[in-house]
């Protein structure tokens, strides 16, 4: 573990190396702070940030490495490596020796056709050991820097419904249960409550439900009535039935008494 008591206006950053499961080649190492950076050590520059890409809102980091080529097709490539360059040494001195058109063209051709053939086979070789790794950054941040305060929880919120913050103090490890009243306290889910509370009428146009029918299904699901058989009952899908229990739809109604 880095600490950096402050480093561009990051007041206490601390970094930590992420572990990889999994055998490279590539010369990597790749860190994360708990202000939710991530920088990156390899061969062409020290301790660059890494802004990496969008996910469905959340901050996604992607990288490529390569897995170790096997130790028999290593002396394979060495031995073709030493012909290539042998044949090239010889057109050299070919050349040096002023010897005929002919068997310069000759031997051209050939280190020609060498070269390009091992070419190729490196191109395929490195497709052939490319692995593809992704991370999310608050994932990361997370895992490193948040110690999980039971096994259930298993799923990360930010606390400010901000997505691009992933400082470790914005985040937490939650249960599903946790995680869903979480998620009904959101600003977008509000401000879909207040929209259907100014409209007085259902979430969709052609919803199959009505707030008495919603007021009903809530009973039942505080009844654990199997989600199959209210499906039956209201005609409406899985999908909609999760998401009313989870509070994303009609999270304004109540549960009949």
């Amino acid at each position: 573990m880095y600490l950096c008591l402050m480093n561009n206006g990051y007041w206490l950053e601390q970094w930590k190396e992420v572990e990889f499961d999994f055998e490279f080649t590539n010369k990597y190492r790749l860190e994360v702070s708990n202000w939710g950076r991530i920088r990156t050590y390899t061969k062409l520059g020290s301790g660059r940030i890494m802004k990496g890409s969008m996910s469905e809102g959340y901050r996604i980091i992607r990288l490529k490495f390569y897995k170790p080529r096997e130790p028999e097709l290593e002396v394979q490539f060495k031995n073709e490596q030493k012909e290539v360059a042998q044949l090239l040494a010889k057109k050299k001195q070919l050349v040096k020796e002023n010897a005929s058109e002919e068997e310069i063209n000759t031997l051209t051709q050939l280190y020609e056709e060498k070269k390009a053939a091992l070419s190729k086979a490196f191109v395929k070789d490195l497709s052939r050991r490319t692995m593809h790794y992704h991370a999310l950054v608050h994932r990361l941040v997370a895992t490193y820097f948040l110690p999980k305060p039971s096994p259930d929880a298993n799923i990360i919120a930010h606390l400010d419904y901000n997505k691009l913050n992933n400082r470790v103090d914005n985040l937490r490890w939650m249960t599903t249960e946790e995680i869903h009243k979480h998620r009904v306290n959101s600003p977008s889910v509000q401000a879909e409550i207040n929209k259907r509370r100014l409209r007085l009428t259902p979430p969709h146009k052609n919803t199959k439900l009505s707030v008495t029918k919603v007021m009903l299904l809530k009973k039942l699901l505080n009844e654990n009535k199997p989600i199959k058989q209210l499906v039956k009952i209201f005609k409406v899908t899985e999908t909609q039935i999760l998401r009313i229990k989870r509070g994303e739809n009609w999270a304004d109604v109540q549960a009949a008494k």
